[in-house]
Protein backbone atom coordinates (compact mmCIF):
# COMPACT_ATOMS: atom_id res chain seq x y z
CA UNK A 1 0.00 0.00 0.00
CA UNK A 2 2.00 3.00 -1.25
CA UNK A 3 -0.78 5.43 -0.38
CA UNK A 4 -1.35 4.32 3.22
CA UNK A 5 -0.15 6.49 6.11
CA UNK A 6 3.27 5.17 7.02
CA UNK A 7 2.43 4.29 10.63
CA UNK A 8 -0.35 1.96 9.50
CA UNK A 9 2.05 -0.18 7.50
CA UNK A 10 2.34 -2.53 10.48
CA UNK A 11 4.59 -5.57 10.70
CA UNK A 12 2.88 -8.87 9.88
CA UNK A 13 1.23 -10.31 12.99
CA UNK A 14 3.47 -13.38 12.97
CA UNK A 15 6.55 -11.21 13.62
CA UNK A 16 7.40 -11.71 17.24
CA UNK A 17 9.56 -8.97 18.68
CA UNK A 18 13.07 -10.37 19.05
CA UNK A 19 15.48 -8.36 21.18
CA UNK A 20 18.82 -7.50 19.56
CA UNK A 21 22.13 -9.23 20.16
CA UNK A 22 22.74 -7.88 23.62
CA UNK A 23 25.03 -4.88 23.68
CA UNK A 24 25.39 -4.76 27.42
CA UNK A 25 24.71 -1.05 27.78
CA UNK A 26 21.77 -0.86 25.34
CA UNK A 27 19.15 -1.33 28.01
CA UNK A 28 20.70 1.13 30.46
CA UNK A 29 21.04 3.77 27.74
CA UNK A 30 17.47 3.15 26.60
CA UNK A 31 16.22 3.61 30.19
CA UNK A 32 18.17 6.87 30.49
CA UNK A 33 16.77 8.09 27.17
CA UNK A 34 13.17 7.27 28.06
CA UNK A 35 13.52 8.85 31.51
CA UNK A 36 14.50 12.26 30.07
CA UNK A 37 12.09 15.10 30.71
CA UNK A 38 11.87 16.89 27.36
CA UNK A 39 10.16 20.26 27.09
CA UNK A 40 7.64 20.40 24.26
CA UNK A 41 7.64 21.03 21.39
CA UNK A 42 10.49 18.61 20.59
CA UNK A 43 12.45 18.76 17.33
CA UNK A 44 14.26 15.63 16.16
CA UNK A 45 16.83 16.84 13.67
CA UNK A 46 18.52 14.91 10.88
CA UNK A 47 21.78 16.41 9.64
CA UNK A 48 21.84 18.96 6.84
CA UNK A 49 21.15 17.61 3.32
CA UNK A 50 20.22 14.36 5.08
CA UNK A 51 21.02 10.85 3.91
CA UNK A 52 18.80 7.77 4.41
CA UNK A 53 20.54 6.74 7.65
CA UNK A 54 19.93 10.12 9.27
CA UNK A 55 16.28 10.39 8.09
CA UNK A 56 15.31 6.83 9.01
CA UNK A 57 16.97 7.12 12.44
CA UNK A 58 15.24 10.42 13.21
CA UNK A 59 11.83 8.97 12.29
CA UNK A 60 12.63 5.88 14.41
CA UNK A 61 13.37 8.01 17.48
CA UNK A 62 10.08 9.87 16.98
CA UNK A 63 8.25 6.51 16.79
CA UNK A 64 10.04 5.20 19.89
CA UNK A 65 9.13 8.27 22.00
CA UNK A 66 5.51 8.23 20.84
CA UNK A 67 5.02 4.51 21.48
CA UNK A 68 6.78 4.36 24.86
CA UNK A 69 5.75 7.66 26.45
CA UNK A 70 3.14 9.24 24.19
CA UNK A 71 5.49 12.11 23.36
CA UNK A 72 4.87 14.07 20.17
CA UNK A 73 7.78 15.37 18.13
CA UNK A 74 8.58 16.91 14.76
CA UNK A 75 11.20 15.28 12.54
CA UNK A 76 12.97 18.01 10.59
CA UNK A 77 15.93 18.60 8.33
CA UNK A 78 17.69 21.59 6.77
CA UNK A 79 19.11 21.79 3.27
CA UNK A 80 17.98 19.54 0.44
CA UNK A 81 17.16 15.86 0.03
CA UNK A 82 18.88 15.79 -3.35
CA UNK A 83 19.87 12.29 -4.34
CA UNK A 84 17.15 10.45 -6.30
CA UNK A 85 17.27 7.37 -4.02
CA UNK A 86 16.89 9.51 -0.90
CA UNK A 87 13.91 11.41 -2.32
CA UNK A 88 12.34 8.11 -3.40
CA UNK A 89 12.70 6.76 0.15
CA UNK A 90 10.88 9.73 1.67
CA UNK A 91 8.15 9.80 -0.99
CA UNK A 92 7.44 6.07 -1.40
CA UNK A 93 7.37 5.46 2.36
CA UNK A 94 5.59 8.76 3.05
CA UNK A 95 8.02 9.50 5.88
CA UNK A 96 6.79 12.26 8.23
CA UNK A 97 9.74 14.64 7.79
CA UNK A 98 9.55 18.41 7.33
CA UNK A 99 11.96 20.84 5.72
CA UNK A 100 13.09 23.61 8.07
CA UNK A 101 14.09 27.07 6.90
CA UNK A 102 16.62 29.37 8.63
CA UNK A 103 15.02 30.36 11.94
CA UNK A 104 12.27 27.77 12.23
CA UNK A 105 14.20 25.71 14.80
CA UNK A 106 13.47 28.55 17.28
CA UNK A 107 9.86 27.37 17.58
CA UNK A 108 11.06 24.34 19.53
CA UNK A 109 12.05 24.00 23.18
CA UNK A 110 14.05 20.76 23.07
CA UNK A 111 16.20 19.11 20.44
CA UNK A 112 17.56 15.72 19.41
CA UNK A 113 20.39 15.62 16.85
CA UNK A 114 20.63 12.33 14.97
CA UNK A 115 23.56 10.96 12.93
CA UNK A 116 25.54 14.15 13.56
CA UNK A 117 27.23 16.08 16.37
CA UNK A 118 27.51 19.79 17.27
CA UNK A 119 30.20 21.99 15.70
CA UNK A 120 30.58 19.78 12.60
CA UNK A 121 28.92 22.32 10.33
CA UNK A 122 26.07 20.05 9.26
CA UNK A 123 23.23 21.09 11.56
CA UNK A 124 20.88 24.07 11.44
CA UNK A 125 21.34 24.58 15.21
CA UNK A 126 23.78 27.38 16.05
CA UNK A 127 26.92 26.38 18.00
CA UNK A 128 25.57 27.79 21.28
CA UNK A 129 22.43 25.58 21.25
CA UNK A 130 23.29 22.20 22.78
CA UNK A 131 20.85 19.41 21.78
CA UNK A 132 19.23 17.52 24.67
CA UNK A 133 19.86 14.23 22.83
CA UNK A 134 22.71 13.28 20.50
CA UNK A 135 22.74 9.86 18.80
CA UNK A 136 25.48 9.13 16.27
CA UNK A 137 28.02 6.61 14.98
CA UNK A 138 30.84 8.99 14.02
CA UNK A 139 33.90 9.49 16.25
CA UNK A 140 32.97 11.16 19.55
CA UNK A 141 33.59 14.90 19.74
CA UNK A 142 34.20 16.07 23.31
CA UNK A 143 31.50 18.78 23.02
CA UNK A 144 28.84 16.07 22.55
CA UNK A 145 29.28 14.87 26.14
CA UNK A 146 27.63 18.13 27.27
CA UNK A 147 24.25 16.93 25.96
CA UNK A 148 21.81 15.63 28.57
CA UNK A 149 21.88 12.30 26.75
CA UNK A 150 24.42 11.07 24.23
CA UNK A 151 24.89 7.66 22.66
CA UNK A 152 27.79 7.80 20.22
CA UNK A 153 29.30 4.53 19.08
CA UNK A 154 31.92 3.72 16.52
CA UNK A 155 31.42 -0.05 16.71
CA UNK A 156 28.35 0.16 14.48
CA UNK A 157 28.11 1.04 10.82
CA UNK A 158 24.89 3.07 10.90
CA UNK A 159 22.78 5.13 13.31
CA UNK A 160 19.78 3.12 12.02
CA UNK A 161 21.27 0.02 13.70
CA UNK A 162 21.32 1.85 17.03
CA UNK A 163 17.70 2.98 16.71
CA UNK A 164 16.58 -0.48 15.57
CA UNK A 165 18.19 -1.90 18.72
CA UNK A 166 16.36 0.65 20.88
CA UNK A 167 13.00 -0.24 19.35
CA UNK A 168 13.63 -3.96 19.82
CA UNK A 169 14.94 -3.50 23.37
CA UNK A 170 11.83 -1.44 24.23
CA UNK A 171 9.55 -4.08 22.72
CA UNK A 172 8.07 -1.57 20.26
CA UNK A 173 6.71 -3.04 17.01
CA UNK A 174 8.39 -1.51 13.96
CA UNK A 175 5.87 -0.48 11.26
CA UNK A 176 6.64 -1.84 7.81
CA UNK A 177 7.45 1.55 6.28
CA UNK A 178 9.81 2.41 9.14
CA UNK A 179 11.50 -1.01 8.91
CA UNK A 180 11.98 -0.42 5.16
CA UNK A 181 13.52 3.03 5.81
CA UNK A 182 15.84 1.69 8.55
CA UNK A 183 16.90 -1.22 6.35
CA UNK A 184 17.67 1.12 3.46
CA UNK A 185 19.51 3.40 5.90
CA UNK A 186 21.82 0.55 6.96
CA UNK A 187 22.24 -0.61 3.36
CA UNK A 188 23.19 2.77 1.95
CA UNK A 189 25.40 3.74 4.91
CA UNK A 190 27.42 0.51 4.73
CA UNK A 191 27.25 0.23 0.91
CA UNK A 192 25.27 -3.02 1.01
CA UNK A 193 27.02 -4.23 4.17
CA UNK A 194 30.39 -3.97 2.42
CA UNK A 195 31.93 -1.00 4.25
CA UNK A 196 32.50 -0.48 7.99
CA UNK A 197 29.92 -3.11 8.93
CA UNK A 198 29.74 -4.79 12.36
CA UNK A 199 27.90 -7.75 13.87
CA UNK A 200 25.21 -5.47 15.27
CA UNK A 201 24.48 -4.09 11.78
CA UNK A 202 24.01 -7.59 10.35
CA UNK A 203 21.71 -8.54 13.22
CA UNK A 204 19.57 -5.41 12.80
CA UNK A 205 19.53 -5.89 9.01
CA UNK A 206 18.30 -9.48 9.26
CA UNK A 207 15.59 -8.47 11.72
CA UNK A 208 14.36 -5.57 9.56
CA UNK A 209 14.48 -7.62 6.36
CA UNK A 210 11.68 -9.86 7.65
CA UNK A 211 9.39 -6.84 8.12
CA UNK A 212 10.41 -4.54 5.27
CA UNK A 213 8.49 -4.02 2.03
CA UNK A 214 10.76 -5.61 -0.59
CA UNK A 215 8.93 -4.03 -3.55
CA UNK A 216 9.33 -0.50 -2.20
CA UNK A 217 12.95 -1.31 -1.27
CA UNK A 218 13.65 -2.22 -4.90
CA UNK A 219 11.90 0.94 -6.13
CA UNK A 220 14.01 3.10 -3.77
CA UNK A 221 17.24 1.49 -4.98
CA UNK A 222 16.55 2.12 -8.69
CA UNK A 223 14.64 5.41 -9.00
CA UNK A 224 14.18 7.23 -12.32
CA UNK A 225 16.88 9.85 -12.91
CA UNK A 226 16.31 13.31 -14.42
CA UNK A 227 17.98 14.34 -17.68
CA UNK A 228 19.87 17.04 -15.75
CA UNK A 229 21.48 14.29 -13.65
CA UNK A 230 23.11 12.78 -16.74
CA UNK A 231 24.30 16.22 -17.84
CA UNK A 232 25.93 16.69 -14.46
CA UNK A 233 27.44 13.19 -14.62
CA UNK A 234 28.97 13.99 -18.02
CA UNK A 235 30.45 17.19 -16.55
CA UNK A 236 31.86 15.25 -13.59
CA UNK A 237 33.61 12.72 -15.83
CA UNK A 238 34.96 15.63 -17.85
CA UNK A 239 36.46 17.17 -14.69
CA UNK A 240 37.89 13.89 -13.38
CA UNK A 241 41.67 13.78 -12.84
CA UNK A 242 43.46 10.49 -12.30
CA UNK A 243 46.90 9.75 -10.84
CA UNK A 244 48.56 6.42 -9.93
CA UNK A 245 46.73 6.00 -6.61
CA UNK A 246 44.38 9.00 -6.37
CA UNK A 247 41.42 10.45 -8.26
CA UNK A 248 40.18 14.04 -7.96
CA UNK A 249 36.93 15.51 -9.24
CA UNK A 250 36.61 19.26 -8.62
CA UNK A 251 33.14 20.17 -9.88
CA UNK A 252 31.79 23.67 -10.42
CA UNK A 253 28.20 24.42 -9.35
CA UNK A 254 26.19 21.28 -8.57
CA UNK A 255 22.38 20.90 -8.77
CA UNK A 256 22.25 19.40 -5.26
CA UNK A 257 24.94 19.01 -2.55
CA UNK A 258 24.28 15.23 -2.45
CA UNK A 259 25.85 14.87 -5.88
CA UNK A 260 29.32 15.42 -4.37
CA UNK A 261 29.36 12.35 -2.03
CA UNK A 262 27.53 10.33 -4.69
CA UNK A 263 30.32 11.01 -7.20
CA UNK A 264 32.97 10.31 -4.55
CA UNK A 265 31.44 6.86 -3.96
CA UNK A 266 31.27 6.21 -7.70
CA UNK A 267 34.86 7.28 -8.46
CA UNK A 268 36.23 5.37 -5.44
CA UNK A 269 35.38 2.16 -7.33
CA UNK A 270 38.07 2.89 -9.93
CA UNK A 271 40.82 0.25 -10.04
CA UNK A 272 44.13 1.09 -8.29
CA UNK A 273 42.67 4.23 -6.68
CA UNK A 274 43.36 4.40 -2.93
CA UNK A 275 42.06 7.91 -2.26
CA UNK A 276 39.32 10.00 -3.90
CA UNK A 277 38.55 13.71 -3.46
CA UNK A 278 35.38 15.27 -4.83
CA UNK A 279 34.05 18.82 -4.40
CA UNK A 280 31.22 20.99 -5.72
CA UNK A 281 29.71 24.41 -5.00
CA UNK A 282 26.12 25.00 -3.96
CA UNK A 283 24.56 28.14 -2.48
CA UNK A 284 27.82 29.86 -1.48
CA UNK A 285 29.24 26.72 0.05
CA UNK A 286 31.93 24.36 -1.24
CA UNK A 287 31.03 20.75 -0.39
CA UNK A 288 33.90 18.27 -0.08
CA UNK A 289 33.90 14.45 0.10
CA UNK A 290 36.83 12.10 0.59
CA UNK A 291 36.89 8.31 0.18
CA UNK A 292 39.59 5.76 0.90
CA UNK A 293 39.74 2.08 -0.02
CA UNK A 294 42.13 1.46 2.88
CA UNK A 295 40.37 0.08 5.98
CA UNK A 296 43.07 1.60 8.23
CA UNK A 297 42.87 5.08 6.73
CA UNK A 298 41.54 8.02 8.73
CA UNK A 299 39.44 9.99 6.27
CA UNK A 300 37.74 11.92 9.09
CA UNK A 301 41.01 13.36 10.38
CA UNK A 302 42.19 14.02 6.84
CA UNK A 303 39.00 15.99 6.13
CA UNK A 304 39.50 18.12 9.23
CA UNK A 305 43.09 18.89 8.23
CA UNK A 306 42.34 19.79 4.59
CA UNK A 307 39.51 22.10 5.71
CA UNK A 308 41.47 23.62 8.60
CA UNK A 309 40.82 27.36 8.71
CA UNK A 310 38.39 27.13 5.78
CA UNK A 311 35.39 25.18 7.04
CA UNK A 312 34.26 22.16 9.06
CA UNK A 313 34.01 18.45 8.46
CA UNK A 314 34.59 14.96 9.77
CA UNK A 315 33.82 11.33 9.12
CA UNK A 316 34.93 7.74 9.52
CA UNK A 317 38.04 5.76 8.61
CA UNK A 318 37.16 5.30 4.93
CA UNK A 319 34.92 8.27 4.13
CA UNK A 320 34.40 11.84 5.22
CA UNK A 321 32.59 15.02 4.27
CA UNK A 322 32.70 18.71 5.03
CA UNK A 323 32.04 22.16 3.64
CA UNK A 324 33.47 25.67 3.52
CA UNK A 325 31.54 28.87 2.94
CA UNK A 326 32.80 31.35 0.35
CA UNK A 327 31.83 34.95 -0.36
CA UNK A 328 33.27 35.41 -3.85
CA UNK A 329 34.42 33.53 -6.90
CA UNK A 330 38.02 34.38 -5.99
CA UNK A 331 37.62 32.86 -2.53
CA UNK A 332 36.04 29.74 -4.03
CA UNK A 333 38.93 29.33 -6.49
CA UNK A 334 41.50 29.83 -3.74
CA UNK A 335 39.79 27.32 -1.43
CA UNK A 336 39.63 24.72 -4.19
CA UNK A 337 43.37 25.07 -4.87
CA UNK A 338 44.25 24.86 -1.14
CA UNK A 339 42.03 21.80 -0.56
CA UNK A 340 43.42 20.00 -3.62
CA UNK A 341 47.05 20.67 -2.62
CA UNK A 342 46.51 19.73 1.04
CA UNK A 343 44.76 16.53 -0.03
CA UNK A 344 47.54 15.42 -2.39
CA UNK A 345 50.19 16.20 0.23
CA UNK A 346 48.29 14.47 3.07
CA UNK A 347 47.83 11.21 1.18
CA UNK A 348 51.44 11.24 -0.05
CA UNK A 349 50.49 11.75 -3.69
CA UNK A 350 52.05 15.19 -4.18
CA UNK A 351 54.46 13.85 -6.81
CA UNK A 352 51.89 11.85 -8.78
CA UNK A 353 51.21 13.10 -12.26
CA UNK A 354 47.50 13.94 -12.46
CA UNK A 355 45.88 13.67 -15.88
CA UNK A 356 42.33 14.42 -16.95
CA UNK A 357 40.35 11.30 -17.78
CA UNK A 358 39.38 12.82 -21.12
CA UNK A 359 43.09 13.05 -22.13
CA UNK A 360 43.89 9.42 -21.33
Amino acid sequence: GHGMPWSSLSPPRRCTIIPPISMSNDRTLLQQLLALDLAEPLLILAHENPDPDSLASAVALSHLLRETRGQDSTVGYSGIIGRAENRAMVELLDLPVVSLQNEEWKRFNSFALIDAQPHTGNSILPPDVMPDIIIDHHPLRPVSTQARFHDIRQNIGASATLLTNYLREAGVAIPRALATALLYGIRSETQDLGRETFEGDLDAYQHLFQIADKEILAAISQPPLALSYFGQLAGALDALEVGQTVAICMLGEVCVPDFVPEMADFIARMQHVRWTLCSGAFAKRLYVSVRSNDVDANAGELMQSILHGLGTGGGHSMRAGGNAEFRSGEELSRNRVIIRERFLKSVGAGKEQMRFLRSL
